[in-house]
């Protein structure tokens, strides 16, 4: 369909009839007085006339310049066509991460691509850019907790911020304990805003709380009542003991509690069921709009009006060009 951006502008056509019928302008000058005028006049044998004189355009001058001037209106009122409506929808999934960044996580027993051991935070780290890069669609939400928890990033679909967030992130960062209860109650609390049809926290932890001031089993209670499934998963090997041990009995409460599965990380190949699982959920339809491609077309006009003139130019060159070779 033909639209136009600035229809006003259309009434400038109207301009040059306006001009036409507009009183015509009068310059006066000062004339020189000759007392013999009559004797010239006979001598020269012409007729004396208005002092005025005034060029009149050829006829293909004319057109030419009617067609320029409607040219350039025309591409004034910018004329654009709008095409098909098109429906957008952006659907996904939103799922909130937390990520333990507790003394315990400083232990180096993950193993990266390059068969090197490395600790806990930095596979930590490997595997959620490993995952964003799998996530096109979702919005996904950042929680860091150690005597605390906290906020990082609400749901966005913005992963270059939460990589940016999570390469920023460092053990003991946010205290040297593990609050799990507390991040868990963060993550239902930005919840509650959500629209989502599957509410999904990802657990990114060995599981061992210490400074929590809201018991990680009650906060899987309070997760699973708000339909948020978690997914603990264990970072690190699993035989460690002490400090560095991983508490799988509690990541199994929590995760029976919401409905979640627990999963065991101590490779980036270890993700693969996470993704299954995850590409398994529902999609929620974040926003549906639509929109019409729009074509300028002002360039049509104006390239007409050059392209004649460039032709009626090189015509005129030409016509002289060959009066010049006569004379």
């Amino acid at each position: 369909m033909l639209s136009f951006s600035y229809p006003w502008l259309g009434l400038l056509i109207l301009l040059p009839v306006v001009m036409f019928f507009s009183p015509k302008h009068l310059t006066r000058q000062i004339a020189l007085r000759f007392s013999h005028f009559d004797k010239l006049i006979e001598v020269t044998g012409t007729q004396p006339n208005s002092g005025a004189v005034v060029i009149t355009p050829l006829w293909w001058q004319r057109i030419l310049i009617c067609l320029t001037y409607l040219s350039l209106v025309i591409a004034a009122t910018k004329p654009v066509w709008l095409g098909e409506p098109v429906a957008i929808e952006q659907s996904g999934r939103e799922m909130m991460v937390a990520v333990d960044l507790s003394g315990s996580m400083e232990a180096r027993d993950f193993v990266d691509p390059e068969g090197i051991a490395v600790r806990r935070v930095d596979g930590v780290k490997l595997l959620l850019n490993d995952f964003l890069s799998q996530r096109e669609g979702d919005r996904i939400g950042l929680i860091a907790f150690g005597d605390e928890a906290y906020l990082q990033a609400p749901f966005t679909d913005d992963f270059t911020i939460i990589s940016q967030l999570l390469s920023e992130m460092d053990v003991r960062m946010a205290g040297a304990g593990t609050a799990l209860g507390d991040a868990i109650g963060v993550a239902v609390n930005h919840f509650e805003h959500s629209q989502a049809n599957n509410k999904v926290l990802i657990l990114m932890t060995d599981g061992r709380d210490t400074t929590s001031k809201y018991p990680p089993i009650d906060a899987a209670h309070f997760a699973g009542e708000h339909e948020i499934t978690i997914y603990p998963i264990a970072i690190g090997d699993a035989t460690n003991v002490g400090e560095e041990g991983i508490d799988f009995d509690m990541l199994e409460r929590i995760a029976n509690y919401t409905g979640g599965r627990v999963f065991t990380a101590l490779n980036g190949d270890d993700l693969v069921e996470v993704y299954t699982a995850l590409n398994q959920l529902e999609e929620t339809l974040f926003d549906s709009y639509t929109i019409r491609p729009k074509f300028e077309l002002y360039y049509w006009p104006l390239t007409v009006a050059v392209t004649l003139n460039l032709i009626m130019l090189l015509i005129a060159a030409q016509k002289r060009r060959k009066g010049d070779l006569h004379g």
